[in-house]
């Protein structure tokens, strides 16, 4: 392992820096501890540059202290060691004063926290960063730090606004798009995203209510700790979940605050799914998240936290309005060829209820740029909330219903489009997403199309964008008239 530099840009800390300039940084003391700050401000920098998600720094205290970083960016993981020379400690002590975390026997053993970093609007230009428009560039660095069995670790994920995507450049399908639209802009109800951590809950979320900042709504979020700072017109409120601040003691407060929309970071627990449901169901439009692995199992999931199952799933079913479930998978460029399928890939694809075929065209590069993201949702209609509010919740009759829904698309669907796309790849999808049982045994809506009419699945997707908008603009069609006229 060698030490971390940046070649290509000494400027970050150079002569060309301010005073002023370098202390809002990162204030580099001089001395032994000088080589450590400015290997931290080139991780963050590097970070900053590159588009990264999270800074890993582990400290491991075995035969001396060895400090690790690694940043995870757009195409993979970057690692690197530090070991110029014994003062590896001091990572430990710079990361706490960041943070303005007390130091000693009153460090707590496990810490959430965050700090900012401003690098000079020169800086940003230089290295082309979107939306400098002339200002500080802004980060927010969200920290959560714990005492190892060996040593210590920080996990840094960056937060930056000004790449923080707007509903529009999601690039999502245009029949998705239009659901969501028609949802956060309902007065009241409420709306769940669930996913593994780092699945693009909080970008998906903070672009919807970025949608509804518009001076006319009150907003308010609750969160542990907030993601992104929201700015606009209009009364916004941001409320950081710590100490004996609760989401349910948070929530309540701001019930008497005069919301029209709040964000929820997380529905957790009973109490607060309650206070959620009071909100969603009393004229303000809730948006959450909520651990669980698609879009049915949210359900199930959102069931299980009622405090009365039988008394609570009616108010459950009256106020949910859309349950979306997300993942991320690296996007290639986009080099086709087509290749065979194995057997293996074969049967998955039949297990997830997709059309079975022996070759594709696949890209063939190598070369990461960024991430693409993979939703299912479900508009949760009169049929389906009649099913979450019956004695017995049947995951795969709401399935049944949801897969007749235009915007449906199973995780795996949606990933194996994206391959079709041209910009990721099926080994990915597979070790990415979990198969879903229920599709295997019904298949869904887009495979009865994609079979009827010997279409790949992404053409399907245009098929169904098409048909979407060709109802917004009031032109009187079938579903079966689109697709005979674009694709016989």
């Amino acid at each position: 392992m060698s030490n971390f530099t940046l070649p290509d840009y000494p400027e970050l800390y150079g002569d060309r820096l301010t005073e002023d300039e370098r202390m809002a940084l990162m204030p580099i003391t001089s001395g032994a501890n000088r080589a450590v700050e400015s290997t931290l401000l080139n991780a963050f920098a590097y970070a900053v540059i590159s588009g990264a998600s999270d800074v890993h720094i582990s400290g491991h205290e075995w035969q001396g202290l060895h400090v690790e970083i690694g940043i995870r960016t757009s195409v993979g993981m970057v690692n690197f060691g530090y070991d110029r020379d014994n003062n590896g400690k001091h990572f430990r002590t710079k990361m706490l004063e960041l943070t303005n975390t007390p130091q000693g026997g009153s460090t707590p053993d496990l810490l959430s926290t965050r700090f900012s970093l401003s690098f000079p609007a020169w800086w940003a230009e230089q290295h082309n960063l979107r939306n400098c428009n002339g200002q500080p560039y802004d980060i927010d660095v969200r920290v959560e730090y714990a005492r190892t069995f060996d040593g210590w670790k920080f996990t840094s994920r960056i937060i930056n606004q000004q790449t923080a995507p707007k509903l529009e450049q999601l690039r999502l399908p245009h029949a998705l798009e239009a659901l969501i639209r028609r949802v956060i802009c309902e007065p009241s109800g409420l709306i769940l995203a669930t996913g593994p951590t780092g699945s693009g809950k909080s970008t998906l979320l903070n672009a919807m209510i970025n949608y509804l900042i518009n001076g006319q709504n009150a907003i308010v979020t609750i969160e542990n700790p907030v993601e992104y700072r929201l700015r606009g017109p209009g009364p916004i409120t941001q409320i950081p979940v710590r100490g004996e601040v609760t989401f349910a003691k948070a929530l309540r407060s701001v019930l008497r605050q005069d919301p029209d929309i709040i964000l929820i970071g997380e529905i957790r627990d009973v109490e607060t799914m309650d206070v959620a449901l009071d909100a969603a169901s009393t004229g303000h439009l809730v948006l959450s998240t909520l651990h669980a692995n698609s879009a049915t199992d949210a359900a199930s999931r959102a069931l299980d936290l009622l405090p009365d199952r039988t008394r609570d799933a009616v108010r459950l079913a009256e106020s949910l309005k859309l349950i979306m479930a997300q993942r991320l998978v690296y996007k290639f460029e986009s080099e086709m060829a087509p290749r065979e399928l194995g057997i293996h890939e074969r049967s998955w694809l039949e297990d997830n209820g997709l059309n079975v075929v022996r070759s594709l065209q696949e890209t063939v590069s190598q070369t990461k740029v960024g991430k693409s993201a993979l939703i299912e949702a479900i508009d949760i209609d009169y049929p389906i909330s009649q099913i979450i509010r019956g004695d017995r919740f049947d995951p795969d009759a709401m399935y049944r219903l949801a897969s007749r829904q235009l915007q449906y698309e199973t995780l795996v669907m949606a990933g194996l489009r994206a391959v079709e796309e041209g910009y990721a790849k099926f080994s990915d999808c597979r070790t990415k997403l979990e198969t879903n049982r229920s599709a295997g045994a019904a298949p869904p809506l887009r495979t009865e199309l994609a079979r009827r009419f010997g279409l790949t699945y992404s053409e399907v997707a245009r098929g169904i964008d098409k048909f979407v908008t060709e109802q917004e603009l009031n032109h009187e069609t079938t579903l079966d008239a689109v697709f005979e006229r674009m694709f016989k």
